[in-house]
């Protein structure tokens, strides 16, 4: 080859690798179940913990400055409502990717009126000494207002009040009995129970 034909294979070796540095790594089409584009945040976080994060509105959004190791995509923020994670996304060199998720909004725009006052549900879980559960449990509740429930298969049972109360009451089964107190300060309170012979 002469000196002129390796100058111009240089060239074209050049420019192809030139314009490999044009693509797009990874491009998120979000789309609802009805077939709509939602207005919802995508982000992607790459291997070292790099996190781009953008706007999908009407259409597709681009992430370009990817390398070459998969990444994660989340649609939707941050402990919201039906957010979609999808991992190890495939991130190849000189290889656009087209990703297309489903992202269901619609459960999340019911609006319920809050309460008057917060309320606390408790969950009772009922154990014997030896830690199994107890089904069948009668749970009698004296304070704040007398109730009684009885536990599900898996020693279970669910009872509201307002948050802030003080709860007390006793639980028995068969030859087994025990006592409760206790202050039902946040949205849920587990109230485990572990019941002894009389």
């Amino acid at each position: 080859m002469t000196s002129n034909g390796c100058w111009m294979a240089f060239l074209l070796w050049t420019v192809s690798g030139l314009a490999g540095q044009d693509y797009c790594s990874l491009t998120v089409r979000v789309v609802t179940p009805d077939g709509r584009r939602p207005q919802v945040s995508v982000s992607v976080q790459e291997a070292n913990g790099r996190v781009v994060e953008k706007d999908h509105e009407s259409r597709d959004v681009r992430f370009c400055d990817l390398g070459g190791l998969p990444v994660t995509v989340k649609v939707g923020g941050s402990d919201t409502c039906n957010q979609v994670i999808v991992r190890e996304v495939p991130i190849a060199w000189n290889e656009p990717y087209l990703l297309k998720v489903t992202y269901d909004p619609e459960p999340c725009l019911v609006c319920l009126p809050p309460p008057p006052r917060p309320i606390c549900r408790v969950v009772f879980r009922i154990a014997d000494r030896a830690g199994g559960w107890v089904p069948g449990a009668a749970i009698n509740i004296s304070h704040p207002a007398a109730t009684s429930k009885i536990t599900d298969s898996f020693g279970r049972a669910s009872y509201v009040t307002r948050r802030g109360e003080q709860v007390r009451g006793s639980i028995s089964v068969d030859d087994k009995l025990a006592t409760f107190e206790f202050t039902c300060a946040e949205p849920v309170h587990e109230e485990w129970v572990k019941l002894e012979k009389r």
